[in-house]
């Protein structure tokens, strides 16, 4: 049976938590680290910190925009605070968008640690007033995905206990794998507990702390569901085999390009951005359709369309950390779920339809297009993904911010 979810606790009462994340709080994807912190709210009074700006990256938003967008991107100097209401029996959620640092990815390990410890300094500056305002005292520090500044701000903010919560593999992503890596394995030895969203994740990160536990990504159930109300879908319509995300170098585009000439009888559509050259070929076929990103709220009427939900990732170092969080979206929309192999899925496995060879693959897909009507199938479906809902993967969570702080001997 499902965990129940907690009491509320009144904000005078709540502890607190401090979320210092890579994700903003806003987007056009959905966010795991947003959907625990939203749930993570009936417990906790929370200040939601973003991954500060660079100087860099407004100055391209700036060119890339209207004058008006341009003169808004560099005027922000100064940390901006926002206020998010949450459901009712929740606290407020207070996110901050730290002033810009300078960039310093690309610099060499003496001088990035130099500039990574300035611009620490400038997000401290922008975090002690919140929390001061806010009184939070003593918080729970809850660090998603960004040990560099976790590192870099440790005892900081006078913290009761720090848990650092791993959703990617950053020694496998260009832009982070120069130092993501060595700076993870200091801060590791800096928390008090480690969270991991995949068992990829889980096998390498609990070989290097005693405290690590295994969340997989949850899913907003009550939202993608309503892709399930099959009563406005045409009859005879052809097959729609659909992808829903990022469209990126983790998709193996030739095995897509092998399915789609294989049926041009089908339609196939895509939602998301896309962020690789590669992925752009599949324009020139016209039975594809290629939607750019929309927003979460518009992806139940997209899953609506279609017939069959793909994951066709490579397997590589990086993909094999990935708990993708369509998977449990997809089968909350009712849809039969094909995906390569490219990890650890087992927890799904007997309602994700996994291929190990590019043949299996696609008939794989063939097989969920005939079987796609067998209302059986498609309740089992859901009911896998209603129990993987966020407020039970919240919980889970909860758990070990408690234990982190139970830890933390009284004064």
């Amino acid at each position: 049976m499902p965990p129940s979810p907690p009491s509320p606790v009144s904000a005078s009462q709540a502890p607190s938590l401090l979320v210092l994340a890579t994700p903003d709080w806003t987007g056009d994807y959905m966010k795991s680290t947003v959907a625990l912190t939203r749930e993570l709210a009936a417990s906790y009074r929370v200040l939601y910190v973003e991954h500060p700006p660079t100087y860099a990256s407004l100055g391209r938003e700036a060119l890339a925009g209207s004058l008006t967008d341009g003169v808004r991107a560099l005027g922000r100097r100064r940390a901006q605070v926002r206020r998010v209401d949450t459901a009712k029996g929740r606290n407020p959620i207070h996110v901050l968008t730290p002033p810009p640092v300078w960039p310093m990815n690309r610099l060499p390990g003496v001088l990035y640690d130099r500039v990574l410890a300035r611009n620490a300094q400038r997000v401290r500056r922008a975090v002690q007033p919140r929390l001061d305002e806010l009184s939070m005292t003593s918080p729970v520090v809850l660090n998603a995905l960004n040990p560099h500044y976790g590192l870099a701000l440790t005892g900081a903010f006078d913290e009761q206990s720090r848990v650092y919560y791993c959703f990617d593999e950053l020694r496998a992503r260009d832009w982070n794998g120069r130092h993501g890596g060595r700076l993870e394995d200091r801060y590791l030895k800096r928390v008090d507990a480690v969270i991991s969203s995949s068992p990829g994740l889980h096998e390498r990160l609990s070989a290097q702390h005693d405290n690590a536990y295994l969340v997989p990504n949850g899913v907003n159930f009550s939202l993608f569901n309503r892709a399930a109300d099959l009563a406005s879908s045409p009859a005879g319509r052809a097959p729609c085999i659909g992808y829903v995300g990022s469209l990126g170098d983790r998709i193996d585009v030739d095995l897509v390009a092998r399915l789609i000439e294989a049926h041009p009888e089908w339609q196939f559509r895509f939602v998301g951005r896309v962020t690789a050259p590669s992925m752009r070929q599949l324009d020139r076929y016209e039975h594809v359709t290629l939607t750019g990103p929309k927003p979460p709220e518009a992806l139940p009427d997209e899953m609506r369309r279609m017939d069959v939900g793909l994951i066709p990732f490579v397997r590589n170092d990086f993909t094999r950390s990935i708990y993708p969080l369509k998977a449990n979206e997809y089968l909350a929309a009712g849809l039969p779920v094909v995906t390569t192999a490219f990890a650890d899925l087992s927890d799904l496995q007997g309602v994700l339809s996994i291929a190990r060879t590019n043949s299996r693959f696609i008939g794989a897909v063939e097989a969920a297009v005939r079987n796609r009507e067998n209302e059986e199938r498609r309740r089992q479906r859901i009911k896998v993904a209603s129990a993987n809902r966020w407020r039970h993967r919240a919980t889970d969570v909860r758990t070990v911010l408690n234990r982190t702080r139970a830890a933390v001997p009284s004064a």
